[in-house]
């Protein structure tokens, strides 16, 4: 009995180290193939440098050479740059690496990161630019006028193509609306800004200018007993997260702006088949546009209140996008 009992624990020590060692031939196998796959130090992957990029990179580079001595000279910073006049006939200036030159024509483009999340990198490299001292830093700013003077590379101003105000198909949609007191009746997306003349009682409001969903509330002043409305935002508490960022981007010409504007009845008049000839003022992001005559026969019936998705269904039109209000 004791001699299968020993002959049973030489089996299971052989066992387990014959496991030991297949584990110890795993690791060494995964450990070999991350360091064989692991890129460089000195590559950066698929990453497009900016010119403070490069910089930073320079003075890294001869930070691990002087390894922390003092440098007693000037670092000059080449710096070429665009002055470009925009359509309203002011200069602005452009980095030579964010414009694309062409015989007839250019464009322009810039992104920047905004916010404490999109600075590690620069960090690092600015790290390093701190072990270097020099005496003095000098930019040497190169201008060059792009779009204008004798000594123009293009005559060309930027402008984005705005399409055409739809005047007819606007003027149809805003042909019968709901007249219900303190109500969101008609909703419009296009490129234009909106303003209503002729029209006591209704405002168009930018929902581009606020973050929440506007909608038409009924409140009741304690002291008169009186109801008003009131058309805001719900009341949300926000708490804005300090470590968010954004990108920011410029380009000339510059990107097709569209907006969305919501129609109100502010008021607390019911329009029940009644007619009402007024004037619709629209503007694209340059300031261009006309006025537009409009014709609204406006009455109350239970479609108001149409619900889809436990969401109220809203009238509206989209230059856009033909099939959303359909």
């Amino acid at each position: 009995m004791e001699i299968g009992m020993s002959k049973l624990r030489k089996k299971w020590i052989i066992g387990l180290g014959l496991g030991v060692i297949a584990l110890g031939l795993v690791v060494c196998s995964i450990a070999i193939w991350i360091k064989s796959s692991a890129l460089p130090d000195d590559i950066q992957v698929e990453r497009k440098l900016t010119v403070e990029d490069s910089i930073f990179l320079n003075l890294e580079k001869k930070a691990k050479q002087t390894s922390n001595k003092i440098i007693d000279s000037t670092f000059h910073i080449k710096v070429d740059l665009y002055r470009v006049l925009n359509y309203k006939g002011d200069t602005t200036i452009w980095r030579t690496s964010d414009c694309k030159i062409k015989k007839k024509s250019f464009e322009c483009y810039h992104k920047e990161c905004w916010g404490i999340g999109c600075s590690r990198y620069r960090l690092r490299t600015r790290d390093w630019m701190t072990k270097i001292h020099y005496k003095d830093t000098v930019y040497d700013t190169t201008y060059q006028n792009l779009n204008f003077g004798k000594n123009a590379l293009v005559h060309y101003t930027p402008i984005a193509k705005v399409p055409k105000f739809n005047r007819k198909a606007v003027a149809k949609a805003l042909s019968k609306l709901s007249g219900k007191p303190c109500y969101q009746i008609f909703e419009l997306r296009s490129n234009y800004k909106l303003e209503a003349i002729g029209l006591p009682g209704f405002s168009w409001k930018n929902k581009n200018d606020y973050n929440w969903e506007l909608e038409a509330y009924v409140k009741s002043d304690e002291k008169t007993n009186e109801s008003k409305c009131e058309v805001r935002a719900p009341l949300v508490l926000y708490h804005p997260d300090a470590n968010a960022y954004r990108y920011i981007s410029w380009s000339l010409p510059e990107k097709i702006q569209n907006y969305t504007y919501e129609l109100f009845n502010e008021s607390m008049n019911s329009y029940r088949d009644t007619t009402i000839n007024w004037k619709l003022v629209y503007k694209d992001q340059y300031g261009r546009g006309d006025t537009l005559n409009i014709t609204t026969k406006f009455k109350v019936d239970d479609s108001d209140d149409e619900y889809t998705w436990l969401r109220r269904k809203k009238r509206c039109y989209d230059t856009l996008d033909s099939e959303r209000c359909k």
